[in-house]
Formats: C-alpha cells, structure tokens, sequence
C-alpha cells in the first residue's frame, strides 16, 4: 500500500495540491540543520540494505535505516500467514515501525532521532560510531548489511563441538553465518575490530569472539541462559551519518544495536517477531528528560478501519479492527470476515537515574492526517508524541478521542484506551470512534541518558486471528493469552520450553505403497528437559522425558505444524509412544471466552512402544477407495513429544488435627511437543519394475527371514512360530527336544524385519545378545545387554544403538531390514508390571485346518458366585463372604488369563480347586493357590502349540487323572486328580494288563522357546459314564449340564494340562502319582502349566478310534512373554547367551534382470492421456504438467508431431524417479498447439517404445497480468 496516497485520501480532492506543495515543501521546514550543522555531520547515503526474518508464519522485512517492515517502495511487508512460494501474496498486518529516542541537552537543546517513511529524509544510517560519536563515510557503506544466523545452524556447529576434540576447529568447520558474526573481536570478521557488537556466548570467558573455539551467537549477553533462535538478524545504525532530514533535529550521538529473531514453534509463538534494541549514547554530553519509544504504523490488512488499544498492566500496545469486515472493497488486500489483532508487548524499557526500569510509561496514537491529532511535523512533534502531549502542546485525556475539544473534565492520561473494547470501559469501540488509519508510540521516559551508557528496548509482535464473529468490539482474551505466552518468553531469556526435535524421516517407495522410516532417533529417544517452573516448587519430578511421534498426512506441501490441528490440513496417520501404562494426553488450557480451563485431547497413544517404520497403503484424504495412487505425490511430517504429570502435594492439618496430604498443584500440560526439525516429506508411489535395470522384489514390507535358534531363550513379547520342519523334527527327536529349532519368517523370538525390500542382500547374517555386566544371572540384564548383526558373507557388523530395555526398532539402512528386540519380564509379578505388560500375555490362537469343521469348543469362564468362577483372576472380595468363589488377589487382577480363546483355557495356577468342576487340585495341607504361589508361581509360565490330530504317529503318551472329587462315586475310590483306577490303554483303544493309568492323547504339545515336547495330561470323571468318562480316552461330548440339569457334566470334564515338563511318555507322572505321597503329588502338579476345560462343538462327533478321533487338524497356539537368558546348547564353546542365525536369500532383491527389464517398458504411461486443459499434477493456473512413467533409469524421449517434426528431446539419467514432467512447451520453451502427438522412447541396451498422446491446450490465464 502507498503511504502519500493513503495521506491524500482522507483529505478533500480540493486540497490535493495544497498537500503535495505542503509535503515537498517539509525538506527545508524550520527547525532543519542549519549548513554549520551538515558540514559537521558525515556525508553517509541512506541505508539501503533489507532482509526477510520469516522464520516462522510471519514474513516481516527488516531495513537497515532504523525502519521495519516496508520495502521503501511504499508497500507493507509485514505479512501474516505468509504466502508460500508460487500463492498470491498476503495481507500485512503492519505498514512501518521504528525506535525513536528524544531529550534536552546541558543547553537547553531538544535533540531527537526518528525515522517514519523516508518521504522527509533520515535520521538514522548504517554502521556504528568512533568512541568519539564520529563515523565517516566509509564505515556508514561497510555495514550498510545485515548478519543472519539460524538456528538450525547452531544446532549443527554445537553437535560439531560435541564430537570435536580438539579444539579449535577449522574455519571450514563452521557455518559461514557464525564464522562472520560480528562479535568482539572476531578474527574471521576484519571489520568488527575491538567493538563490542553482536551479542555471543563466550566460551571460554575471554572477551572476545572466536567461533573456532566454540563461540556462537545468541539473542543476550546479560541473561544467564545462553539462548538463540530459530533466526536471527543483527545489524547496527547510528544517528551521525548526516543530518537530520525526517525530524530536522540536532543529532544525539547513538549507535543503536538491532536485533530481531523469530522462533518456529506449532503454537502461538509461530505468529510472533521479536526486537531487541541497545542504545549506546556516544556523545559527550548527557541527554535529559529523555524518552524512547517504539513508533508504529499498524495496517491490519486494509488500513483504513483500525482501531488501537492498550494494556497498561502487561504493556501491550493493540491493534484491531474497527469493523466486522476488513477492508470492504477498499483495499485488494484484507483479512475479510476474520480479522486478527495484533499486539506490541514492550518487554524492557530504559533504566532511570536509580536502575528501575521504567517499562511502558505511556501508550499514545494520532491519526495519518495533518490536523493537530496527526503526523509529526518537526522535532518537537515528534517529542510531544514520545512525551505525551498534543502537537499544540496539550496532554492527552481520558475520554473520547483522547484530544481535549473544550468541554468535559478532559482529566490527563498517559495510556489511551486502556479497556476491553467488549465490556463498557474507555475503548475507541466505546467512543464511537471513526476507525482511520492509525499511528502508535509505545513510549518510556523519562530519563537521563549519560554518555558512554546504553538503554535497552525490547518488544515482541503477537498476532492471533480469532473466530469469525468476535468483531466487531472484540474481547481481547485470546491476544492476552498469547502474549502470556511471549511474556513467559522474555521472562526466562527467550528459552523456549520446547520437546525433542523431530527425528528425520525417508520414503521407500513402492508399487501403491510407501514405507515412512523414522532416523536419527537414539539422541531423541533419550531427550530430557527441567521445567523451571515446576522445579521452583520443589517437586521431585521437573523432567519432560521423550514420550512418543504423532505422524500426519499433509494436504500439500504448504502445511505446517501450526496446522496440524486442521483436519482439512493434516491428517493424524500414526501415533505410537513408550510403553509405560501412559496413554491419554491432555493439556488443560484457558479459554477467554468461555472463562474456564478446557481440556483438550492431545494424544491417545497405543501405549505400545516405538516403531520406527510405517507401511502406507491408503490416503487419508481420498473418499471411495483409498488406496494410493501410482505417479502422485503425497506429504508427510512428524513431531515429536515429551511427556510430565508431576502432582505436588502439602502437608496441612484437618479439622479433627491430624495431618494430610492434599494436592496443591498438579501438571496442566504433560504433553510438550517438539518444534524443530518439523518439515514437509514426500513420496510418489510407482511400479518398481524399472528401477535398478529391472528390479525383482522377492519381499514386502514387514516379511522377516526365517530364523534358527543357536543358543538361548525368550521371546521378547513376539509370538514366535516354528516351521513344520522344525516341528517334525521335534517329534521325531528321542530325546523329545531339538537345539536349532528354525522359526518361519516374521515370527522368530527376535525381530528382523524388511522395511526397505529393494535393498535387501542375499548373506548369511548371525544375531545375538550380550550381557555387558558382570553380573552372572541366568535372565540377562536389560540394562546392560546390546546386541549385534553379523553380515557373515562381509564380516561387517552393526551394534543396537541401545539396551534391550528400550523398546526400540533399529533400522539398518545399508540392509533394508529394522531389528526390533526388548528383555521382558515373565508373567506375574507387581501390579504395574500386570499393567504395563498386559501380565505376559502375548495372544493365542485356535486354527482349524479345515475350517468348515470347527469341532472343538470349550468351557468358558463366568464371572459372579458360582462353581462356573473357574478361572480365578481378579481381586477378592472380602465383603461378599463367599470363600469358594473368591478371586486370588494379586496374581491377575486386571483378569487377563481370563478372556484367553474366550475363556476356555487359563493359567493352571489360576484355576479354581473347588470340588465341583474346579479343574485344579486342593492340597490339603495349604490352600493349593497359596502353595502354588511359592511352588508354582505364575512367572514359570509358558508359551505351547497343542495340536489335535488324526496322525496317531504323533499322539502324546500320557498319564490320565480323575476330575471327580467325590471317592465314593469314582473307579477305585479314587481321589480328585489321583491317577486313574484302570489299566492303560493301546492307540488302538485295547487295554494294557501291564501298565495302569495311561492312554495317548490324540495329539502334542510343544514349547516354541526352548524346541521341548511338552508331556500332557489329560482327565476324566470316572463317574460320568454316559459322558465318556470311563474309557481312558480322550473323547469329550458336547454336554455341559447333566440331563436333568442339577449338576455340571462338561463333557465327561476331560480336562487337559500342559506341563513345563519335557516330554517322557509321561513316565515320571506315573511314577509320582503311583506313590500314594502328597508330596510327589505336590511335586506333579506343581509342575502344571495350562489347563483347557474342552468340549465337543455342538453338532459335531469325534472320529472312530480308527480314524483318528480328529476331525480336522486343530491347532492351539498360546504365547506369554519369556525374557532373553542363558540356554546353553550343543554349540561348541557356547556361552548360552542369546544367538541366531537367518539367512536372506528368500527374501532379497534382485537388480539388474533385462527381462524385468524390458517387461517393464510395456508399463509406460503417459498421464493423463488425452489431456483435456488440465492436469492434477499442476499447481498454478498457469502451469501445464504431464507426466511420462514408469520409465528407466536412462533414456532418451523424443516428441513429435503427426506430420513428423521433431517438438520437444527429453534426455533422461536419474534413479532418483520414474517418471519425468513435460510442460507441453517445444524445445524453444513455445507452447505446443492442441492436437495428436507421438512419444517415442529409446533405452539403450533395454529396448524402446512409442506411444501416442492427444491433447487439448487452454487459453493463457491473464488475471495475475
């Protein structure tokens, strides 16, 4: 926008003359350096050089004359949100600002130095001055510059510090922008000499400013915390240069330092630019009465409808809008029906004669006019304004337009409309003010200014844009609430309380798929940061640890974090955290308009642990089918968080005297997200057939190799799964056991995963585990345990980057494969292990092969008093005095192993013993679960395959036990889970004489862990005869109930267990049960693992004998977490740590395969075809974009038209992408005509291919001309 033109337009078109001959005429107006004054002034040329601080949302220009934010062109450049690159400009917020600095010499004198617009001339040139308050020309042109240094390059040169020894560094190890900073001394900066400038971080305390030994810039010297921000721009001006020609004052003497810097953040702060200015009088004679403002022309889009406000108490200059609507049809540029406000904190102003700062002392406007309310026309203008009076000389008053017209009481004011403008105190809104375009000066005075002394202003912008409907006369909560925020700011140095950066992200892309791989995570993952806030209350807990990744889809490239909450911009895909039991997130924050604290939901994690890699398949903004398309591009980002919930409690006496403890505060925000490092990603799904000289993938993502075991044990919480083979050679094994049992593919007791299959190595690779401790416990040390992957085919190595304690997925990038391993604990254990590990239970399975055959059911478990209670997770209940029912406290209370396969199988230690159906044996001498607690405790679980089948070459030679407890009804008076009073039988169901109590189970168990065959017991109540409960077999009937339904029957209560014990044909449970001991019963059943109440489904029968009993092979599989610990084996001088071979030639890619090759040029499209105007691969209107795909790495794409002239020759040689983009122009850059075209392609070596292609051009798009 134009200054002179808004000047003229508020005044009648009959004094357009009278207004420019006026302001031609203010060049030479009294009070102007008189020739003595200009001879004694150096002859410097008005600065001239600018720089964007665009950081973050905001765009501002920054010029090196004393003036911000316009281009000296008369157009503002203060633009909130700022456009991205190729999108039309936005409006701005702000037209100009400046500091301005005013006061009376020893004589008398009134000396100031402003700066507005440039029209008059300048107060204010590049460079700083001589000890003497001198500067020549020379000087003024040298840094007539500015110093620019980002945040993310300190960030850089401190991890190069870190790492660096010794020290110094090479120049050519540091960032130019900090090699050249312009700080005392700096050897790498000729013109900086022994002046103190730019504020650093001295290192090493000597003064000076030497980046090679670590010195680097910050915002402030004087703080205690060495902070810089995510941009900063440092510059220094004077008021010497030459004379006066904006205010026609006598020059004061200043150096001003200038500093603005800008932080990246996903909050309020994005919206925020940030200026520090320090005075230093070099004049030789003192300045008093003094003042120092900062000087604002705030254009809120269309400027001629602002309205202007204060807060006295926090120092807030406010600029809003004077109407609902911005602008109308006055301005091109307007924020329309969502008006923002903006606000100007005045952080720190000049110290006074006994070092209290002064702060804002006065918050004053006029109007852009030429009336007594309106521009400065010579120094003491500009004085009254900094002072706080009229340009008449009269003081400003409360009330109305703050001028006083002669009637009323016209009471003297500092500060202009101080009050809300939605509640009835004095705002412009409640004196009906005609809205105008307006000026403000934030002032500070007065004070002495002595020579040699310097002052500092420091200021912050604030821009918020509330709903749409809050104007007119809005409420300012939401801009006090955000200046809070940039208070908070300044009051701790301008460190930001800030999360872990944001790791880096890559893309493997796929054939409509993207692989998204989280790097760079290890420094990370161990974040950690004191909140001194919290610290100051003295609680135990002030640390913000790592918690977790929120992972979005973004609309566009455009999008950043501030915009992560805007589901039309971003799309939450993952969120994945630690797994500690915390999951919810809710920050609590205060809403203005509602007066009230109101949560909002900032995570709902998995509680899961963390991944680093992520297979998309599917658009999260695409409606229908979602599935991702080849040759697009889409976006990703990520974040970072850390996670604190401290509660404080005191100590207070209660009515009755006793001492409690009460919560006095607690965490109102324990969700803190990281701000750095937070960028757009992209990714094109395409075929992969052309890639590499012809790809073949023999993989996907999330296959795994198959994995044999060399030594060791556990299972890290996978749900490991032997191959057939290894179980066939289990069974097939006379010990019952094999050492190098092999696991299929994606389902090992370790984690090796493919997250990149176009990389994957054909090699043989060994995996194992070390206990760096020294202390010598079968379970290994999570904390002090690594582990290592050996390619065995090149002898490299790479090493976890953590302990096995961190539940971390590791990538190997040269791979392609993550190696994912976490030491767990067993089962059972302290209630929050219960809860963080779900009690050790993994999962199970029920597989039936034939699945049109689901012939096995069971008995589910039910809660309440009554005998069908049998599985006994939970807490007891002392009140209910039903002693047969309780639950066992402590072992299972969250009920866990009560919904496994919907409750038909549990814990043999948390099973009921009661005399009914309890399928768990009373000992008599202690109450069975007390003694199994010690005997039998639940962290002897363990993981089984049981497989039902009609193979009887693989049925399990067992003992068979009594499940009636009553002795007078059982075979041989037999008591509950004595072994049966009958002989043994054959597989083929015949008796033999000569053993007792035995039969064959149709079937076997195994433990994945170890390669063990598990000995299995099966039962049946004698007594129950009709329901098969007396032929030593196992044959359940569907029955739960007896016919006349009064008593429990359960199909014969053919109940089965899986023992701990290695596989002997039961032997040795025939031994211990044939005794007639307590103790060697004790010592059977102690050694119980899993027991399954089993029925036959409803509608089904069991086999003959003959045939094998099964109907179809069914297969159980139940997994608990087992930790990693010693397991030695038959490896030679094997130390039972941990060890695995896998091998990857199953899964490797292969490059390179001319069939592939060739096949693949047959894929390659042109997109889209015909071409109707238009494209989805344009971004402006004045684009034409199409794409050519699926092509190879090199070839050579020649266009042309029907009548065979040659329109366009592409040369292509990149592996990078598939596809390349026409613009639909001819080699001399011209547009091509609408019509038929022929798309020839030649890969040398490959093949070629000839497509044709019709297209529709469109008129050229004039309305950006």
């Amino acid at each position: 926008m134009i200054k002179s033109r808004k000047i003229i337009s508020l005044l009648p078109f009959f004094c357009l003359f009278t207004i420019i001959s006026w302001a031609k005429e203010n060049v030479n107006m009294p009070g102007r350096l008189a020739q003595s004054d200009k001879i004694s002034a150096a002859d410097c040329a008005p600065a001239s050089h600018s720089i964007n601080l665009e950081i973050n949302n905001v765009r501002a220009l920054i010029q090196n004359g004393g003036d911000l934010w316009w281009d000296l062109d008369n157009n503002a450049k203060y633009e909130v949100p700022k456009h991205q690159q190729g999108q039309p400009e936005n409006p701005s917020s702000m037209f100009a600002g400046a500091v301005w600095v005013g006061g009376f010499d020893a004589q008398g004198q009134l000396k100031v130095a402003a700066q507005t617009y440039r029209q008059n001339g300048n107060d204010f040139f590049p460079g700083p001055l001589n000890d003497d308050g001198t500067v020549d020309k020379a000087t003024c042109r040298l840094w007539d510059t500015h110093f620019q240094v980002f945040g993310s390059e300190i960030d850089s040169f401190l991890n190069v510090i870190l790492k660096s020894n010794p020290i110094p560094l090479s120049p050519s190890q540091v960032p130019d922008d900090i090699l050249k900073w312009p700080g005392n001394g700096n050897p790498y900066n000729a013109n900086v000499g022994n002046r103190n400038m730019a504020p650093f971080y001295d290192v090493d305390n000597n003064g000076y400013y030497d980046p090679t030994y670590g010195d680097y810039p910050i915002i402030d010297q004087t703080c205690s915390k060495a902070t810089y921000a995510d941009q900063m721009i440092w510059w220094v001006y004077n008021d010497k240069g030459n004379i006066h020609t904006e205010t026609g004052a006598t020059a004061i003497g200043l150096e001003v330092h200038a500093l603005a810097f800008g932080f990246k953040t996903n909050d309020e702060v994005n919206n925020m630019t940030f200026y520090k200015y320090q005075l230093l009088n070099k004049a030789t004679s003192p300045l008093d009465s003094a003042f120092m403002g900062q000087w604002l022309d705030p254009d809120l889009g269309c400027y001629v409808d602002d309205y202007v406000g204060c807060n006295v108490e926090t120092g807030l200059g406010i600029i809003y809008n004077g109407e609902a609507v911005d602008g109308g049809s006055v301005c091109a540029l307007s924020y329309g029906r969502q008006p923002p406000y903006l606000g100007i904190d005045y952080f720190r102003g000049p110290l006074n004669q006994y070092g209290v700062e002064l702060g804002m002392s006065s918050f004053l406007y006029y109007n852009n006019d030429f009336t007594l309310q309106g521009n400065p026309e010579n120094a003491g203008d500009y004085y009254g304004y900094l002072s706080g009076t009229w340009k008449d000389g009269t003081p400003f008053i409360y009330g109305g337009d703050a001028y006083c017209h002669g009637s009323g009481s016209c009471v003297p004011t500092k500060f202009v409309f101080p009050d809300d403008p939605s509640g009835p105190g004095w705002s412009e809104c409640s004196a009906k003010d005609v809205f105008a375009d307006r000026r403000e000066i934030e002032a500070s005075g007065p004070f002495r200014l002595d020579p040699g002394t310097s002052n500092d202003i420091i200021v912050g912008v604030v821009w918020v844009r509330p709903p749409i409907g809050t104007y007119p006369c809005p409420n300012f909560g939401l801009l006090e609430q955000a200046d809070k925020k940039a208070q908070a700011l300044f009051d701790h140095c301008f460190q930001l309380l800030e999360g872990p950066p944001a790791p880096d992200l890559s893309i493997v892309e796929l054939d409509r798929a993207l692989v998204l791989s989280i790097n760079n995570t290890e420094q990370i993952e161990n974040f950690k940061i004191s909140d001194p806030e919290i610290a100051i209350l003295g609680v135990a807990d002030s640390i913000y640890a790592f918690q977790g990744y929120q992972l979005y889809q973004l609309a566009n490239s455009n999008v950043t974090a501030q915009d992560f909450s805007d589901p039309s911009k971003a799309r939450l895909i993952l969120q994945e955290d630690v797994k500690d039991g915390v999951s919810k997130l809710v920050n609590l924050d205060y809403d203005p308009n509602l007066d009230a604290t109101v949560p909002t939901l900032e995570v709902e994690g998995a509680d899961q642990g963390i991944k680093h890699t992520l297979l998309v398949t599917t658009d999260a903004f695409a409606t229908g089918n979602t599935q991702l398309v080849n040759n697009k591009t889409y976006y990703f980002s990520l974040i970072s968080y850390a996670y604190n919930n401290f509660v404080k409690t005191d100590s207070i006496k209660d009515t009755s005297g006793h001492v409690v403890n009460i919560v006095t505060t607690k965490q109102s925000h324990p969700y803190l997200p990281g701000r750095k490092n937070i960028k757009p990603y992209s990714g094109i799904p395409h075929k992969i057939s052309p890639e590499n000289g012809g790809l073949v993938l023999n993989s996907t993502y999330g296959d795994g190799p198959q994995i044999m075991r060399q030594e060791g044990t556990g299972n890290g919480e996978l749900f490991t799964d032997l191959t057939q083979q290894s179980v066939e050679a289990i069974l097939s094994s006379p010990s019952g056991q094999i050492f190098h049992q092999i696991y299929n593919g994606g389902a090992g007791p370790v984690g090796v995963k493919v997250y990149n299959p176009k990389i994957i190595p054909n090699a043989d690779f060994e995996l194992g585990l070390v206990d760096t401790s020294l202390v010598s416990s079968k379970i290994l040390n999570g904390a002090s345990t690594y582990w290592y992957l050996t390619n065995l085919s090149t002898g490299e190595t790479k090493f976890s980057d953590t302990t096995i304690n961190a539940s971390n997925e590791q990538l190997i990038p040269d791979w392609g494969l993550s190696v994912f391993i976490k030491q767990v604990r067993n089962p059972g254990g302290p209630i929050a292990d219960q809860t963080n590990n779900n009690n050790g239970y993994i999962g199970a399975t029920m597989q039936f092969e034939n699945p049109q055959e689901p012939w096995l059911a069971g008995f589910p478990d039910f809660e309440g008093p009554d005998y069908s209670n049998w599985i006994r997770s939970g807490t007891a209940d002392p009140t209910n005095g039903l002693v047969n029912f309780t639950d066992y406290s402590g072992f299972d209370d969250n009920q866990v192993y009560e919904n496994v396969l919907g409750g038909i199988i549990a814990p043999y230690r948390l099973t009921s013993d009661d005399n009914v159906i309890g399928p768990a044996w009373a000992d008599v001498l202690a109450h069975s679960h007390l003694a199994q607690g010690v005997n039998n405790p639940l962290d002897s679980l363990i993981s089984f395959d049981l497989v039902f089948t009609a193979d009887t070459s693989k049925w399990t030679h067992c003992v068979v036990v009594e499940t009636q407890s009553d002795l007078s009804l059982t075979e041989g008076n037999k008591g509950k889970l004595d072994l049966r009073a009958a002989n043994s039988r054959n597989k083929d169901g015949s008796e033999n004489p000569n053993d007792r109590g035995r039969s064959w189970f149709p079937g076997y168990a195994i433990n994945p862990e170890t390669g063990e065959r598990l000995n299995i017991i099966f039962g049946e109540n004698s007594w129950l005869t009709s329901e098969n409960g007396r032929d030593m077999l196992w044959d359940p009937t569907s029955s739960i109930v007896s016919n006349t339904f009064t008593s429990y029957v359960l199909g014969g209560m053919q109940y089965v267990y899986i023992t701990r014990s290695k596989y002997d044909e039961g032997a040795n449970y025939q031994r211990l049960l044939t005794t007639g001991l307590v103790a060697d019963k004790r010592i059977a059943y102690y050694t119980m693992a899993w027991t399954m109440i089993p029925l036959l489904a409803n509608g089904f029968q069991l086999r003959s004998l003959q045939d094998g009993l099964i109907p179809t092979t069914t297969t159980i599989k139940v997994r608990v977490t087992k930790p990693y610990q010693k397991y030695v084996t038959d490896v030679t001088a094997g130390a039972g740590f941990p060890k695995y071979l896998f091998n990857t030639a199953n899964i490797a890619a292969r490059s390179g395969d001319l069939f592939t090759a060739v096949n693949a040029l047959d894929t390659i499209r042109i997109v889209p075809n015909p071409y109707y105007a238009y494209s989805a691969y344009e971004q402006t209107k004045v684009q034409n974009v199409i794409k050519i795909t699926n092509l190879p790495k090199v070839c050579t794409i020649t266009i042309y038209a029907l009548d065979g002239t040659l329109i366009k020759t592409i040369k292509r040689d990149d592996a990078s992408i598939t596809s390349v983009n026409w613009d639909l122009t001819n080699d001399a850059n011209i547009p091509i005509a609408s019509g038929l075209y022929i798309i020839h392609i030649d890969a040398p070596g490959i093949g070629e291919k000839t497509l044709k292609w019709f297209g529709v051009m469109r008129p050229t798009d004039l309305s950006n001309y």
